[in-house]
């Protein structure tokens, strides 16, 4: 028994195949791929030339889904790109017309305004401080500009975020006060009311912002990343923080915001119904009246003179 016959035994055992076709794995593959001389010069010439138009298709193959995926990955980050610049070229333009436009109008510059602006404020360091950054940083896939660069994006980034969302939790409190107390909160609805509003929005901001910097530290890694600190006890007060109390607070206001406006419009429907009959009521007061002095001519011609005593001329 030759070598050929004990692989092709093994062959067999493994996949069973026909004869015919293991005869032929005999005549062309085997001796080309175990290393293994056919007797005819032509039979291993034909051997070792399928198996290498095979190798040789099977790279051309390789080659053209690399060149695909790549072609696909290229097209996906085109996208990606342009959708991030559109987004942040919208947000810059679009909070610096609110800046602008609070500041040009002498109709916009009222103090309830004031929390619009610091909202747009806080959307503009994100536009301007952040989102450029964190393009790079997904274009790239890993951090390539130092540890003092990341503490100051990772640190941009919570204390912007965290003024926007704070922002929006005290213009829905300010909106309450005003529509459930107008005549007592218009009075004290004054500038210096509103700029304290704003600093402890910011305030409250910068002390969820800067501990990871100053004292926990953010992650860094090998220096090929860049994350917010990852401490355990952080992470629960900055997103109960910079979340979930903030979105607590405006679900429970602007829900009862609701309720006082459904009452306002329900008690304004009575008062135009209850104006309604007042009309109606006067409308027919004055037609009885009307009617009752047109017929009283008549009826003083036809009645009888009035009795009494009748004075005699002297």
């Amino acid at each position: 028994m030759t070598v050929e016959d004990v692989v092709i035994s093994l062959l067999n055992e493994s996949y069973p195949l026909s004869p015919s076709r293991l005869r032929l794995m005999s005549i062309t593959t085997l001796p080309s791929v175990y290393g293994f001389s056919s007797s005819s010069s032509s039979l291993s010439y034909f051997a070792t030339s399928s198996t290498a138009a095979t190798v040789s298709s099977t790279e051309l193959n390789f080659e053209e889904y690399d060149s695909s995926v790549n072609g696909h990955n290229v097209v996906g980050t085109v996208l990606i790109v342009l959708i991030l610049m559109v987004i942040i070229i919208g947000t810059v333009i679009g909070n610096i017309l609110v800046c602008v436009a609070v500041c040009l109008v002498r109709k916009l510059r009222r103090p309830y305004n004031y929390l619009l602006v610091s909202l747009a404020v806080s959307d503009l360091c994100v536009a301007i401080l952040v989102m450029p950054m964190a393009l790079l940083y997904e274009l790239l896939g890993e951090w390539q500009f130092g540890r003092m660069a990341c503490d100051l994006w990772v640190s941009f980034d919570v204390l912007s975020c965290t003024a926007s969302i704070l922002n929006l939790c005290m213009i829905s409190v300010d909106r309450y006060l005003a529509i459930t107390k107008p005549l007592e909160y218009g009075v004290k609805r004054t500038p210096k009311r509103m700029f304290a509003y704003i600093l402890f929005v910011w305030i409250g901001a910068a002390c969820i912002s800067v501990p990871p910097v100053l004292i926990l530290g953010n992650e860094h890694g090998d220096g090929s990343i860049c994350q917010v600190c990852q401490n355990f006890w952080y992470q629960i007060c900055a997103t109960f923080g910079s979340f979930y109390i903030p979105l607590t607070v405006m679900v429970t206001v602007y829900y009862k915001i609701f309720q006082a406006a459904k009452r306002i419009v329900n008690e304004e429907r009575k008062a135009q119904v209850h104006l309604k009959l007042v009309e109606e009521q006067g409308k027919k007061s004055s037609v009885l009246t009307k009617s009752s002095f047109i017929s009283s001519p008549s009826d003083k011609k036809g009645s009888p003179p009035p009795s009494g005593k009748q004075t005699s001329p002297r």
